[in-house]
């Protein structure tokens, strides 16, 4: 589960530059998800037990300790079959359209209760200056600033994409809700 979280998060390459999504694409990944998380799953203990959270990586970074990750537990190569006979070209294709499709949604969820990035950085702003206790405030500081990177991102995907995803959206809750379980 802590990959596949990471690789929620992802962003492999400008969102700006990538083709936009579809609804064939969506209904793809849709469909693919219940297989692929399950293998996911029944292989988590097999992963380094990395806590995505306490790295102040960006987004891209996480993705590229996912894919390493897989590399170096050797699962790589067969995640990489799975993957193909769900239709993608490898895993890292599958893992673009994750994370697009992820943060589209997301993205469509914040249109509900927009944050903006100036609140997010002026709490940070307010945790740094804080009293609070060295411990709690480092704490709180890596979930703000996990929560930046995200808002930063999310900002950065295309009306395209989010009306290829609006249509979705109750579908996709279900399956982030499930984890990509039906």
């Amino acid at each position: 589960m802590r990959l596949m979280l990471a690789l929620l998060l992802v962003i492999v390459a400008p969102l700006a530059t990538a083709a936009d999504l579809t609804g064939k694409d969506i209904e793809h990944w849709m469909k693919s998800m219940p297989q692929l998380q399950k293998w996911l799953d029944d292989h988590d203990d097999q992963l380094p037990q990395d806590d995505f959270s306490q790295q102040d990586d960006s987004i891209d970074a996480m993705f590229q300790r996912g894919i390493r990750d897989l590399k170096d537990a050797g699962l790589y190569d067969a995640f990489n079959k799975e993957v193909r006979a769900e239709g993608y070209a490898d895993v890292e294709a599958w893992a673009d359209q994750s994370g697009r499709i992820s943060l589209a949604y997301l993205a469509v969820e914040m249109e509900n209760d927009p944050v903006t990035l100036s609140q997010m950085e002026a709490q940070l702003q307010q945790i740094r200056e804080s009293d609070l206790p060295a411990e709690q405030k480092a704490m709180m500081e890596q979930v703000m600033s996990a929560s930046l990177m995200m808002v930063r991102a999310v900002a950065q995907v295309s009306d395209a994409d989010k009306e290829a995803v609006r249509p979705y959206r109750g579908q996709l809750a279900a399956q982030f809700d499930n984890g990509g379980e039906e």
